[in-house]
């Protein structure tokens, strides 16, 4: 069933572009507009930009633009419905339908975000019911109370072969998509099982609070493994997802730093305690993506890890990743046999706040970790730790930030300035002789993977109807009367132009917060639009010069544009009777076509020098 359109555009007035975006970019107030590391591509200078009076973002890097659904179709995979949903049921808006049924075919992405929607409330209820009475008693144990179950979706697997699957078939799921979800095991022979039995469950819920996956622990002490996890889909790459990142992401940009636990429980208890700025990495190596996807909120992290060697061992590798996105490290170091979730119940979270006060840079805690190990017992093992400290520098982009550390290393280490510049030199020309680094498929800016679907408008078309869009409502329909469709040779420019015309018959004006209704699911459209409503056509300097026009004469300003548009039109008429004539054996023909060539260009003269839209000849094939 269809939303109305009144309701679409209800949901569309309600929705504040920057709250949305800021729920995954960390923003900052750039004029009227606000800017931020695009979350399309990999970037480390800002080229994303959000504008809250059209409540339109756009990034210059990558060229993806749009509004708040299609930011949330963008994100999060999901269809223009979708979207309408999340962001009405985020502002309190009732949705209704038209039509008496609802169709029953969805896109496989949406069919596994429900598949996980229905076992997470399958698990969540389960852990409120009798048979959920064990796994009470485990949270119960951990001093999680039931606000943070409900909070992070907490619940219980029955200890039964079939039972969530015979929920899900009663709820209309297919045992194909529960298996593609990893909801369920099939056997050889076709039958199927339930994949968490007896556990209790960890939801692992995207930035927008859509279920991607599930973490189970297991409640006896001699199963294995300890933690099932769901395997990867299309929905839940392990490497691209942190946990906890849907309750933390505001914390995180409001404290402009972000704590990084290794699993559930040391993120729960923090974060029950009231540190919730955190996020865990459940027990995996720090992704360049999880990096990238934090350096979005804050450029500062600080490790808090178990303190085995294996927590030690986990950090240096993390360490290589944050200083690789130019972002800064730092280590809070815990006592033997501690980790974050027994510390901050045991001390509280002042505690774990004193600790983090106390944190060291990632040049201490390498030269700790050698001393530790006896590296720093002889000149060979000194030399050793510096080279690898001066690597690490090398990693990092910014030059400013590399000669602090150099002065630092060359007062720890009493070795001259210079020695150690040296030696940043020469790992900086071996990093630079290194092949790049394949860079993620989704990560990678689309102009690198494919041409942009507005790089093929023609420039003229572009300008003029960014101008058209951006230029004051009366004037924009008086313009319309003397504009053709068939002078724009680009499909898009002229459904938009359709668009516009219908509009203007029907309403008497022209809408520009209602085009996107028109154009709903096609992405490349949302890009279009949205560089055209956020940035104005470039001008030339030459011509203003001339004309000795201000950029604020609208009426010249659209003019000009039509009038370049209209002789590029002609040029290439021209092109193609020139092209007729060179093959054309006919002598009365040949007159004929060089007839329509002088007439053109006749034409291309009197339309550069008209002064009005109303002037202009007509140019019609």
């Amino acid at each position: 069933m269809r939303i109305p359109e009144e309701k679409i555009e209800e949901v569309r007035a309600a929705a504040d572009i920057v709250d949305v975006v800021s729920g995954f970019v960390r923003l900052r107030k750039a004029g009227r507009n606000y800017s931020g590391l695009c979350p399309f591509h990999r970037e480390k200078t800002p080229s994303f930009n959000v504008n809250p009076e059209r409540g339109i973002f756009k990034c210059f890097g990558c060229g993806k633009g749009g509004n708040a659904f299609t930011f949330l179709m963008e994100m999060e995979k999901v269809s223009f419905v979708d979207a309408v949903e999340i962001l009405a049921e985020r502002y309190n808006i009732v949705l209704t339908r038209e039509g008496s049924a609802r169709p029953e075919t969805r896109e496989e992405i949406e069919e596994m975000y429900e598949a996980n929607r229905l076992a997470a409330r399958f698990f969540y209820d389960t852990l409120q019911s009798e048979a959920g009475a064990v796994g009470r008693a485990y949270f119960d144990k951990r001093g999680w109370n039931a606000d943070t179950r409900r909070i992070f979706g907490l619940g219980f697997a029955p200890d039964a072969w079939h039972e969530f699957l015979n929920h899900a078939r009663t709820a209309g799921i297919s045992d194909d998509m529960l298996e593609r979800t990893g909801l369920i095991v099939r056997k050889e022979g076709g039958n199927a099982y339930d994949r968490f039995r007896g556990r209790v469950i960890f939801p692992i819920f995207s930035v927008s609070k859509k279920v991607l996956g599930f973490g189970a622990r297991t409640l006896k002490g001699d199963e294995q493994p300890k933690y099932l996890n769901s395997p990867e889909t299309p929905i839940y790459v392990k490497s691209k997802v942190l946990y906890g990142l849907a309750q933390s992401h505001r914390a995180i940009r409001d404290a402009d730093s972000v704590i990084l636990v290794e699993g559930y429980a040391d993120l729960i208890s923090l974060y029950q305690e009231g540190i919730t700025n955190v996020v865990a990495t459940s027990g995996t190596a720090l992704t360049p993506e999880q990096v990238y996807l934090l350096s979005r909120y804050t450029r500062n992290f600080f490790f808090l890890y178990d303190a085995d060697s294996a927590g030690m061992s986990a950090m240096l590798r993390g360490i290589d990743v944050i200083l690789e996105s130019d972002c800064d490290a730092r280590i809070v170091q815990l006592s033997a046999g501690e980790d974050p979730d027994s510390y901050v119940r045991k001390y509280g979270a002042d505690k774990i706040r004193e600790r983090m006060g106390a944190a060291v840079s990632f040049v201490d805690f390498v030269t700790a970790r050698f001393q530790a190990e006896g590296g720093l017992d002889s000149p060979e093992g000194k030399a050793q730790v510096v080279h690898r400290i001066v690597e690490l520098v090398a990693k990092m982009d910014d030059a400013i930030r590399r000669e602090f550390y150099i002065r630092d290393i060359s007062q720890k280490y009493g070795i001259y300035e210079n020695l150690l510049y040296q030696e940043l030199e020469k790992e900086l020309r071996s990093r630079k002789r290194e092949r790049p680094v394949a860079r993620p498929a989704d990560l990678i800016p689309q102009h690198e993977e494919e041409a942009q679907p507005t790089g093929d408008v023609p420039k003229e078309e572009k300008d003029f109807c960014t101008l058209l869009l951006q230029a004051p409502s009366e004037l924009q329909s008086e313009v319309l009367h003397g504009v053709c469709s068939s002078h724009f040779h680009d499909a898009r420019m002229q459904k938009l132009l359709h668009v516009l015309f219908e509009q203007e018959e029907h309403d008497g004006n022209i809408n520009t917060d209602a085009l996107w209704s028109y154009v709903e699911d096609d992405v490349s459209m949302h890009g279009l639009l949205a560089d055209m409503l956020i940035e104005r056509a470039p001008i030339s300097e030459r011509w203003e010069k001339e004309q000795n026009v201000r950029p604020t004469d609208n009426r010249r300003l659209l003019l000009d544009a039509y009038k370049r548009l209209l002789h590029r039109h002609i040029q290439q008429r021209r092109a193609r009777l020139k092209e007729a004539l060179r093959f054309e054996a006919d002598a009365e023909r040949q007159r004929s076509l060089a007839t329509q060539l002088q007439h053109l260009q006749a034409l291309d003269t009197v339309v550069k020098h008209c002064g009005a839209f109303a002037d202009l000849p007509d140019v019609e094939e």
